[in-house]
């Protein structure tokens, strides 16, 4: 299956979206904050997106694909962990550990 990256930067509302090259079906889709968290985080980076060439162009289809898997995971798991762990708590409620001193 081939890709093709269709990127629209200088928007209001910017995104990336990749696309099946047969069908043309949209395959992944990141807007305005979640692609500015995958820059900030070094899933991809702009000049990757400019780069006509076929390695760079791959990398940068496996790189979105598991960007989208791993923020897809991330919310699942947010999702089981509120409705198990209802409020989550906070880090002031957090008991730090401390080594008992051996009796001497």
């Amino acid at each position: 299956m081939t890709f093709y990256v269709n990127a629209w930067l200088d928007r209001v509302d910017p995104f990336v979206s990749l696309h099946n090259r047969h069908t043309g079906e949209q395959v992944v889709r990141f807007d305005k904050d979640e692609l500015q968290e995958c820059l900030e985080q070094g899933d991809f980076c702009l000049s990757e997106l400019c780069n006509p060439c076929q390695k760079v162009q791959q990398e940068l289809v496996k790189c979105l694909l598991l960007a989208r898997c791993s923020h897809d995971v991330r919310q699942q798991l947010d999702s089981i962990y509120r409705h198990f762990f209802q409020p989550p708590p906070a880090s002031a409620d957090i008991i730090p550990f401390r080594v008992k001193q051996a009796a001497m």
